[in-house]
């Protein structure tokens, strides 16, 4: 229905019910359904053209000591903030959604992602909810302990609820923490599905996601790494993009949208329903981190590109 309604946005419901050789009643039921997915605006058929990046996750301020070195470094991180920060290096403009406490170091984490060119417009701010901090203590490049202070149990006023919910409705993609709170995750799968929303998640295993039945989500893809694959389902030769053919086959024919799994600097193998192929990375820049992959998939999918190209876009935009 969708489809011709975007042919012709001034066909009458009569017309409508008469082309698709079903009941005016049917129709209208059809119609009610799109204008409850946020598909159409109105009766009017006023076709809801989603554009745009959403990312919804956490940002903290990180604090990092080397005991080998009297050195300390202070940073940002969080997944919300390196995903934004990722997708504005490869010239796009995502909207975050996140929550920041009240405080100076929302105030100078803020001030960071404006500058950036990150679109802050809907972020939150809260006085109940002080900023989180993350400690790392390292040796070289070891991580010897990792502690975050968040406060637990904070809850998204209804108006904050109204925005996210609004942004979702119409965002083309959405970028998903896979690190928050599960029942908040839990809440935003349900959207994701009801509002029909092109997914990824980051952060989480692929166990994880098969626990949570995300795996047969239509919507979802997901962008991970060889070694994360072999610890799922193992079966296949390591270093072999060709020898997981089928098992990425197996995993996409559940209701997964797409599955892209990196092969160290060897490139990505890509499995959807229509295809599973090996994409070779370019010699001169190798295939990126997991965070540039996936943020380059998402601009791909951002505009307009089917998961061949935006694969391509991604190790186009590696470094």
């Amino acid at each position: 229905m969708l489809t011709q309604l975007k042919k012709d946005p001034t066909i009458s419901q009569e017309e409508l019910a008469d082309r698709m050789k079903i009941t005016r009643s049917a129709a209208a039921v059809h119609i009610s359904n799109l204008m409850r997915k946020g598909a159409i605006l109105g009766r009017g058929y006023i076709l809801d053209e989603r554009t745009g990046i959403l990312v919804v996750g956490r940002t903290w301020l990180e604090i990092a000591a080397q005991v080998d070195n009297p050195k300390i470094d202070i940073s940002y991180g969080g997944m919300g903030y390196m995903m934004s920060l990722e997708l504005i290096k490869q010239q796009l403009t995502p909207t975050l959604f996140t929550v920041l406490g009240q405080d100076d170091i929302g105030d100078q984490i803020y001030q960071r992602l404006l500058q950036s060119g990150v679109n802050v417009q809907h972020l939150v701010r809260s006085n109940s909810y002080p900023t989180p901090k993350k400690l790392l203590v390292r040796n070289g490049d070891t991580d010897l302990c990792q502690i975050t202070e968040v406060k637990n149990g904070y809850q998204l006023t209804k108006e904050a609820q109204k925005t996210r919910c609004n942004l979702l409705r119409s965002a083309k993609v959405l970028l998903l923490d896979g690190s928050l709170a599960e029942p908040e995750i839990d809440g935003l799968c349900a959207q994701i599905k009801e509002y029909e929303v092109l997914t990824t998640i980051t952060g989480s295993s692929l166990k994880w996601c098969q626990q949570k039945e995300l795996l047969r989500c239509s919507h979802l893809f997901l962008v991970c790494h060889d070694h994360e694959l072999m610890n799922f389902s193992g079966g296949f030769q390591a270093g072999v993009p060709e020898s997981c053919f089928s098992i990425c086959g197996e995993i996409v024919s559940n209701g997964l949208a797409a599955l892209i799994v990196i092969f160290g600097q060897q490139g990505l193998v890509l499995a959807t329903k229509k295809e599973i192929a090996f994409l070779p990375a370019s010699p001169l820049k190798g295939t990126g981190t997991e965070i540039s992959i996936t943020a380059g998939v998402v601009g791909g999918l951002a505009a307009g590109h089917g998961f061949r190209l935006a694969a391509r876009r991604a190790l186009g935009k590696s470094e």
